[in-house]
C-alpha cells in the first residue's frame, strides 16, 4: 500500500475538487441564465419587461442591487439610460448628449470597447474630474454590449458598501453572457420599432381617412350654410324692423357659429397651414402664453434651454395647436395649478425644437392614448364649456402639416405629457400655383343709364346658384350663371362676343364635375387679362382664398357667403 497523503495534500484535492464542483456548477447556472435570458425575448411584450428579465436573471450569477443598462445612439453622439434600479440614486440622467465631450463612466466603456472594473481610490479621483454621474459607490463593474464588432450600450452594476463585492471573474462572466444579452436587446428594439411603426402607420391613415371625410363634409356643410345665410339675409332686406328682426339675427349668428364649427373641420382636414414665415422662437411662446393667461385664465411656467432664436412656422396656427394642448393640460388639473411649458432643442434628432407642454392631472388610460388625436374623443364631460374633443385632432393635424409630429406619455392620476416635435426651418415650401399675369389697375367703366352691372356666377350647387341669383338682384346687379368652368367660359366668350360687358366673374373653387375656379381663372385670363374675379370656397384656408391674388384673382370669399360680404366685395371692384 502506498503513503497516506498528507493533510496538506488533502486540503489541495479538496480545494481543487470544489473548484471542479463550482466550475461545473456555475457553467449550468450560467447556461440557464442565458436560457432565461434568450426566452425573454419571446414572452416580454416591451423593452422595459426585457430589461427587467434580464435583471432578474442576471441575479443568479452576481448581486445586481444596483445596475443599470445604457443605449449608445451613434448618429446622435449621445448615451440613453433605458433601466437602472439603484439604492442611492432613483432618478439618473436620462440622457448624456455630446458624451464625448460631457466624460462618464458608462461613456469611457463605449470608448474604449471593453470592462472596466474600477475600485474605490479609482472612482474618488474621476469623480473629482466630473466624470461619476450620482452617488460615489464602492467598486464599478461596466461591460460593453457588442454587436457585430460595434458597441450599442452598456450594461453595469456597483456596489456603495462592499468595495471587493466584483472581482475579475465577475468581469468574465458579463463578458461572456453580454453579447446574448446585446442581440436580445437589438431584436426587442426592431421588433418594437417595426410594431410602432406599423401601428403609427395605421394611426395616420385613419386620421387621414377621417380627415378626407370632414373635409368633404365641411365643404357641403359650408355649401348649405351659404344657402341658409343667404336666405336669412334677404329675408332681413325685406322684413319690418321689429321682432321679426330679432329672430333673423339669431338665425344669422347661429349660421356664423356653424362656420366657425365647419372651418375646424377644415383646419383638421387640411392643417390650415399656409402661410410660414420666421418667427421669434422664445417671443413667440411668450406671447403666446400671455394670452392664453389672458383670454383663458391659465397660468403657465415656461422654462427654454438652449432654443434657437429663429424658427419657420404659420404662426397663428402653431399658436392654435398650443393652445388646444395648453386648455387641456389645464383643464385636467380642474385650473387649479400652472401648466409647465418648456422649449429646447429636440437632442434626438439634429434640426429639431421641441415644446413641451406637461401637467399633474388625471392622466390618460394606456388603452386611450390612440385615441387622444380622433375628432370628438374627450375624456371630458361633452358640452358647453367642457370638452368637444376637437382641440387635439387640430393640433395633431397642425404640427403634421409643419412637418413636426406629436408624442404623448401619461400615467394616470399623474399627469400628461405632450411634445410637440416640430422642425426649426422646413424641408420644402408649399408649392403654390402663381399666376404672372399683373391685375389691372384701371377699372371697368360701369355702362349708364338704367343698365345693371353683369357678374357671372359659377357654382355646380343649383341651389347656391338659385339663392346667388336673388342676392346679386337684390344688390343692383345682373346675374349670369354657369354650373361649371366650362359653362362659365363658354357664357363669358358667348357674351363678348356680342359686346356685352361682365363685370366681375365669381367662381367656385371646386366643383364635382367639370372645371373648377383655378382652372377657369385660367381660362379666362387668356380670353382678358383685366378680368376681375373673385373666389369663393367652403375651404376657407385654402390657398387660393388666403393668397387669391397669386392666382389671379382679384378677392376672395369664404362660404358661407354673407349679403354684407358679397355687397362690399363687388363694390370693392368696381
Amino acid at each position: 500500500m502506498g503513503n497516506k497523503p498528507s493533510y496538506e495534500q488533502l486540503e489541495q484535492y479538496i480545494k481543487r475538487l470544489e473548484q471542479t464542483v463550482f466550475k461545473k456548477i456555475r457553467v449550468v447556472v450560467v447556461n440557464k441564465t442565458l436560457f432565461h435570458i434568450a426566452s425573454a425575448l419571446n414572452t416580454s411584450e416591451t423593452l422595459q419587461e426585457l430589461y427587467r428579465s434580464i435583471h432578474k436573471h442576471l441575479f443568479s450569477l452576481l448581486d445586481m442591487t444596483n445596475f443599470y443598462i445604457a443605449i449608445y445612439y451613434k448618429t446622435k453622439n449621445a448615451i440613453r439610460y433605458v433601466y437602472q434600479v439603484d439604492e442611492k440614486d432613483e432618478s439618473a440622467p436620462r440622457w448624456i448628449h455630446r458624451f464625448t465631450e460631457n466624460r462618464s463612466l458608462t461613456g469611457d466603456v463605449i470608448l474604449e470597447k471593453k470592462p472596466l472594473l474600477l475600485d474605490e481610490k479609482t472612482l474618488e479621483a474621476l469623480s473629482a474630474q466630473g466624470r461619476v454621474r450620482g452617488s460615489i459607490p464602492k467598486v464599478w463593474l461596466g461591460v460593453p454590449l457588442i454587436i457585430q464588432g460595434e458597441v450599442m450600450g452598456v450594461m453595469a452594476v456597483q456596489s456603495y458598501t462592499n468595495p471587493d463585492q466584483f472581482s475579475q471573474s465577475d468581469v468574465e462572466l458579463l463578458c461572456f453572457v453580454s453579447e446574448q444579452i446585446a442581440l436580445s436587446i437589438e431584436r426587442k428594439r426592431s421588433e418594437n420599432e417595426l410594431k410602432q411603426a406599423r401601428k403609427k402607420l395605421i394611426q395616420s391613415e385613419k386620421l387621414e381617412a377621417i380627415g378626407t371625410l370632414a373635409s368633404g363634409i365641411a365643404h357641403d356643410f359650408n355649401n348649405t350654410l351659404s344657402i341658409t345665410l343667404g336666405n336669412i339675409n334677404l329675408a332681413q332686406m325685406m322684413a319690418a324692423p321689429d321682432q321679426i328682426m330679432e329672430y333673423l339675427a339669431d338665425a344669422e349668428a347661429s349660421v356664423l357659429q356653424a362656420k366657425d364649427l365647419a372651418s375646424k373641420f377644415i383646419v383638421f382636414s387640411k392643417g390650415g397651414i399656409r402661410i410660414k414665415a420666421h418667427i421669434d422662437t422664445e417671443g413667440f411662446l411668450k406671447e403666446s402664453l400671455a394670452s392664453f393667461a389672458e383670454s383663458e385664465g391659465i397660468e403657465c411656467q415656461l422654462t427654454v434651454n438652449d432654443l434657437p432664436p429663429v424658427m419657420e412656422a404659420d404662426q397663428s396656427q402653431l399658436k392654435e395647436a398650443l393652445k388646444n394642448i395648453v386648455v387641456n393640460a389645464a383643464e385636467a388639473m380642474d385650473m387649479e395649478k400652472p401648466v409647465m411649458v418648456s422649449a429646447g432643442v429636440y437632442p434626438e434628432k439634429p434640426g429639431m425644437v421641441f415644446i413641451c407642454v406637461q401637467d399633474q392631472g388625471r392622466g390618460i388610460e394606456r388603452q386611450n392614448i390612440e385615441k387622444v388625436f380622433e375628432p370628438y374623443y374627450s375624456s371630458k364631460p361633452m358640452g358647453k364649456n367642457k370638452g368637444t374633443g376637437l382641440g387635439m385632432s387640430i393640433a395633431w393635424s397642425i404640427v403634421k402639416n409643419h412637418q413636426g409630429t406629436i408624442r404623448i406619455d401619461s400615467v394616470p392620476g399623474k399627469g400628461t405629457r405632450v411634445d410637440m416635435i416640430l422642425p426649426v426651418f422646413q424641408k420644402e415650401h408649399f408649392q403654390e400655383k402663381t399666376r404672372s399675369v399683373p391685375l389691372p389697375e384701371k377699372e371697368v367703366i360701369k355702362p349708364g343709364g338704367e343698365y345693371r352691372p353683369m357678374v357671372l356666377f359659377m357654382d355646380d350647387d343649383p341651389l347656391i346658384r338659385q339663392i346667388t341669383e336673388k342676392i346679386l338682384l337684390s344688390l343692383g346687379y345682373t346675374p349670369v350663371l354657369a354650373r361649371n368652368g366650362e359653362e362659365a367660359v363658354e357664357k363669358y366668350t358667348a357674351l363678348g362676343l356680342s359686346g356685352k360687358t361682365v363685370a366681375v366673374v365669381i367662381l367656385d373653387l371646386e366643383v364635382k364635375q367639370g372645371m373648377g375656379g383655378i382652372e377657369t381663372i385660367e381660362k379666362l385670363l387668356s380670353l382678358n387679362p383685366e378680368i376681375k374675379a373673385i373666389v369663393a370656397s367652403g375651404y376657407s384656408k385654402d390657398p387660393a382664398i388666403e393668397n387669391c391674388k397669386k392666382f389671379g384673382f382679384a378677392d376672395s370669399l369664404a362660404k358661407p357667403i354673407s349679403i354684407q360680404n358679397l355687397k362690399q366685395a363687388l363694390e370693392k371692384l368696381q
